[in-house]
């Protein structure tokens, strides 16, 4: 009997020969046997089966919200955060000389210490040789300790000048330069943050993790054939480095060319079978695809699962599809291990507070989506998934802050509108300083705001003209009602009146004048 690691090895063998990836026996893969060739041909043949949202696969799908797509409905297309620092300071380990990165961590050798490319395959050394990566001096590498140790406190701030320091140290230092990078990014300056990733890319033309930056910026600015433009042709020019080839690959996802996206993949994997970025995005293309091969999907997945069980996108994705399959425990638990393993994950947090609002748990809801905030600041979406978090715990000022703090970074924003119509619905005289009548006329104008800014990409189904119908209900029925009431207290003033008027015509004497006078004592 075969032990887990070798089944597990084989079963990956036959997901990669099903996609094309020639298998090395070399590389320790077992080959298929007769079932396990059967069951792999059944997954190939999957065409017609329905995913139920297989789709959302790239962004972040919730519950309600807003019909456009906003608000707690949903992040709309994915927008990938600002990466992680660079933890690693480049110094060569106590032995000396270079060493392979681990591939499942995303990093890539140019030269390991024993000249084998270490990836069990024979692709692995073809192509052009990739750029030596220096260590940094001594004194940038302890100015670049201290910021790593600065921003872990939160202090962002002496960071920066920590990394500053590094970088004026050793004008090389390209990780310094990244992970400035980061931290322009993250405080929402992303024309800063490209200055710097574009300068550590100068600095080691094939860093992975300054050309993510750079996509990732591109992406979150909607500029996709921008950020395909950018990476093909580095992808091309250094075929060694598979961080990058499933840079490339996660790109072509999202340009929707899912089978280019899926050779793309290939390629890194047929340099290393046990690549889990190349594998995920062979996930999100194979969901992607039109009709979507989710058994293949969730096949790779898996694998992925079994090499790399600290992959926090790999958990996050799980996640997803657990919840497509409405398996929303499942996939609430594997959002919270994405969380834990990556605390900055952005997009986790921006999926468990949307599952935390599904259930009513909006106290978690707030926590979730507060970090998400302060982790993206400049981000619309998540702004307006917190403030709809508060909505919903009626915390009706904080919502209105939240909104106005994504209106302000976007102007023209329909879903929170929607959403701030029905607030002050749902608010009516609970919201501080207005009364009821105000507050139902106050939600159809943001309701008018969202349909003005819909226009014609507004769907037939949309579901404002029913909500402004039944303002006009509720706002025709406050009117009668005050109306009543006008009539009553104007009635019951004139009663007031009138018998104010009738006591004095009666000339009644007041309560003192008309009391018996109170005899004198007598006298002995």
């Amino acid at each position: 009997m075969r032990s887990r690691s070798a089944a597990i090895l084989g079963m990956l063998g036959c997901i990669l020969a099903l996609l094309g990836v020639p298998v090395f026996v070399g590389a320790g893969l077992a080959g298929c046997g007769e079932d396990a060739t059967a069951e792999g041909e059944g997954t190939t043949q999957v065409s017609g089966e329905s995913t139920a949202g297989g789709e959302s696969a790239d962004g972040v799908v919730g519950t309600g919200g807003s019909p456009s797509g906003g608000g707690a409905g949903a992040t709309g297309p994915s927008a990938p955060p600002p990466g992680d620092l660079e933890d690693d300071d480049g110094a060569p380990p106590p032995s000396g000389g270079a060493t392979a990165q681990s591939a499942v961590d995303g990093g890539v050798a140019a030269t390991p210490a024993n000249d084998d490319p270490g990836w069990g395959s024979p692709d692995a050394d073809t192509g052009t040789p990739l750029p030596a990566r220096r260590a940094m001096g001594t004194a940038a590498r302890a100015a670049y300790r201290n910021g790593l140790a600065a921003s872990a406190s939160g202090n962002d701030a002496a960071a920066r000048q920590a990394f500053e320091a590094a970088l004026s140290a050793d004008p090389g230092a390209f990780k310094a330069a990244y992970n400035l990078g980061v931290i322009a990014d993250r405080a929402g300056n992303e024309n800063r943050a490209l200055e710097y990733y574009r300068q550590s890319l100068r600095l080691q033309a094939d860093y992975e993790r300054a050309a993510e930056g750079i996509m990732a910026i591109y992406v979150r600015r909607g500029a996709v054939p921008d950020a395909l433009a950018f990476i093909e042709p580095l992808a091309r020019q250094w075929g060694r480095n598979i961080a990058l080839q499933a840079l490339y690959a996660e790109i072509l996802v999202a340009s929707e060319r899912h089978d280019d996206a899926i050779t793309a993949a290939r390629a890194a994997l047929r340099r290393d079978e046990r690549f889990v970025p190349a594998m995920i995005a062979i996930v999100k293309a194979s969901l992607k695809r039109q009709p979507p091969r989710t058994e293949l999907a969730e096949s790779v997945l898996d694998q992925a699962l079994a090499i790399d069980d600290n992959n926090a996108e790999v958990h996050f994705l799980k996640g997803r599809m657990l919840q497509t399959a409405s398996r929303l425990g499942e996939a609430l638990s594997e959002y919270r291990r994405a969380v834990d393993l990556r605390p900055d994950f952005a997009e986790a947090r921006v999926a468990l507070g949307l599952q935390f609002i599904a259930s009513g748990n909006y106290a978690e809801a707030e926590l979730a989506f507060e970090v998400a905030s302060r982790l993206l600041p400049g981000s619309v979406e998540v702004a307006l998934n917190l403030a709809d978090s508060y909505r919903a715990s009626k915390q009706w000022t904080k919502a209105k802050s939240a909104f106005d703090r994504a209106l302000g970074m976007r102007e023209r924003l329909p879903q929170a509108h929607f959403n701030l119509g029905l607030m002050y619905m749902a608010a009516g005289d609970q919201y501080p300083g207005m009364d009821k009548l105000t507050a139902l006329q106050r939600a159809t104008q943001e309701m008018n705001l969202y349909r003005d800014q819909m226009g014609p990409s507004m769907p037939r189904t949309d579901p404002s003209g029913d909500v402004l119908a039944d303002l006009a209900k509720q706002i025709e029925r406050e009117q009668k009602r005050l109306e009543r009431e006008k009539v009553r207290l104007e009635r019951e003033a004139a009663k007031k009146a009138r018998d104010a008027a009738r006591a004095a015509s009666s000339g009644a004497p007041d309560a003192g004048a008309s009391a018996a006078p109170v005899p004198a004592p007598s006298t002995p």
